[in-house]
C-alpha cells in the first residue's frame, strides 16, 4: 500500500515510539493533530501500528509469536479475540494416519486446544515412514498415540478419542452429532476419500459446520483439498460436478487401464505439504473473519514433487447443486 502525506505527517509518524503521546508529537512537529490521528487510525486498521499497552501484553504472552502472526492480519485490539477463537474451536479429525496425525499436531502447535480424534486403526511399522508416530507407539491405537503427541505439545489440550470404524454416513453423523465440533477435517481414505467426503458433506451441510477436505498424497503428487463453508462456498457435491466435467473433457477417447493391485509410493514430505495447508485452512476457519478468508474455498490444488509447483482448479458453486440456497433457507 502507498500513501501520499505531508512532510509534517511523515516526520510525526517517524516519532511514534510508544512513549510520546500523539498530541506531543503533533505539536512538536507542526503536524495537524486531526490529520495525524486519522492517518494513524488508517495505519492501525492496516495492522501497521499498535498501542503500546497491547504490544506489551503480546510480548508477555507465551504465545507471542502466534499473536504476532495474527497481528499481521488483525488490528491490535482484535488479536487476542482472534486467538481466543482458535483456543476455543473444537476440531474433529476423521482419520489419524499420515495427514491426520501431522494436521492435528500442527493445530496443537498453533494454539488449538480441543480435538475429537476418530480412527479405528492401530499404529503399524508401515506407518512410521510418513506419520508422526514413533517406534514406541507400535500396536497402540492411533487415536491414543496421537493424543500422546498432542499432549507433548500442550498438556492442557482436551482430546476426545473415538476408536471406531466408520463404515456408513449414519455412523459418522452419530459421532459428530454427539461431539458437536466447530470444524471438521477429513483425513480419512477408508473406504475412500470420495466416500468419506460425501458423508462429511452431508452432515456439515445439514448442521452448518465448515469443513476441510485435507486431501492426500500419491506417487509424486500431494492433493490440496477444498475448504467448505455451508451457505457461502461450493460444497463437495459442487466440486464433483465440475471435476466430472473436466475429467470427461480431458479423458475423451482415452481407455482406462484397470489395475487392482498397484505399488504406490509415499513420501513423508508430501503428506506434510497436504497437512500444513489443511492446518492453515482450519486456522482461517477458526478466526471467523473476512480479514483471513480460507484460501481453498471454491478450489483445490496439487503440489507436484517433480517440479515443486502448485497448481489449482477452480470449483465454483453450482446452481444445480442447490447447496447454498438450501443452507440459506434452513439457516
Amino acid at each position: 500500500m502507498r500513501f501520499r502525506v505531508t512532510s509534517e505527517i511523515e516526520a510525526a509518524i517517524m516519532k511514534l515510539d510508544g512513549e510520546t503521546s500523539i498530541v506531543e508529537i503533533s505539536s512538536g512537529n507542526g503536524a495537524c493533530l486531526s490529520q495525524l490521528e486519522n492517518f494513524i487510525e488508517i495505519l492501525h486498521d492496516r495492522c501497521v501500528v499498535e498501542p503500546m499497552e497491547l504490544r506489551q501484553a503480546i510480548n508477555d504472552s507465551q504465545f507471542y509469536r502466534l499473536l504476532n502472526f495474527l497481528g499481521d492480519y488483525f488490528p491490535a485490539e482484535e488479536v487476542f479475540g482472534a486467538f481466543d477463537k482458535v483456543r476455543s474451536a473444537k476440531v474433529a479429525v476423521l482419520g489419524c494416519g499420515a495427514v491426520g496425525s501431522w494436521t492435528s499436531l500442527q493445530l496443537a502447535h498453533s494454539g488449538f486446544q480441543h480435538f475429537i480424534l476418530i480412527d479405528s486403526d492401530i499404529v503399524e511399522e508401515s506407518n512410521l515412514n510418513r506419520s508422526l508416530f514413533l517406534a514406541e507407539d507400535l500396536e497402540l491405537p492411533k487415536v491414543q498415540a496421537l493424543t500422546k503427541a498432542i499432549h507433548r505439545v500442550s498438556p492442557d489440550c482436551t482430546v476426545s478419542r473415538v476408536q471406531k470404524k466408520i463404515s456408513m454416513a449414519s455412523s459418522l453423523s452419530t459421532v459428530l452429532t454427539e461431539a458437536a465440533p466447530d470444524i471438521v477435517v477429513n483425513c480419512a481414505d477408508e473406504p475412500s476419500v470420495d466416500v468419506t467426503s460425501e458423508w462429511i458433506n452431508q452432515y456439515c451441510q445439514e448442521h452448518g459446520v465448515p469443513y476441510v477436505i485435507a486431501g492426500g498424497y500419491n506417487l509424486h503428487l500431494s492433493l490440496i483439498g477444498m475448504t467448505v463453508r455451508p451457505g457461502v462456498s461450493a460444497c463437495y457435491n459442487c466440486s464433483r460436478l465440475t471435476l466430472d466435467e473436466l475429467e470427461d473433457t480431458s479423458l475423451r477417447g482415452v481407455k482406462r487401464l484397470w489395475r487392482p493391485k498397484r505399488n504406490l509410493g509415499s513420501l513423508a514430505p508430501l503428506a506434510g505439504v497436504t497437512s500444513s495447508l489443511a492446518a492453515s485452512e482450519i486456522l482461517r476457519l477458526a478466526v471467523q473473519s473476512e480479514r483471513l478468508v480460507p484460501a481453498m474455498q471454491n478450489r483445490r490444488g496439487e503440489f507436484n514433487f517433480l517440479t515443486n509447483e502448485l497448481s489449482y482448479v477452480s470449483l465454483p458453486p453450482r446452481p444445480e447443486c442447490g447447496c447454498i440456497e438450501l443452507a440459506r433457507k434452513t439457516g
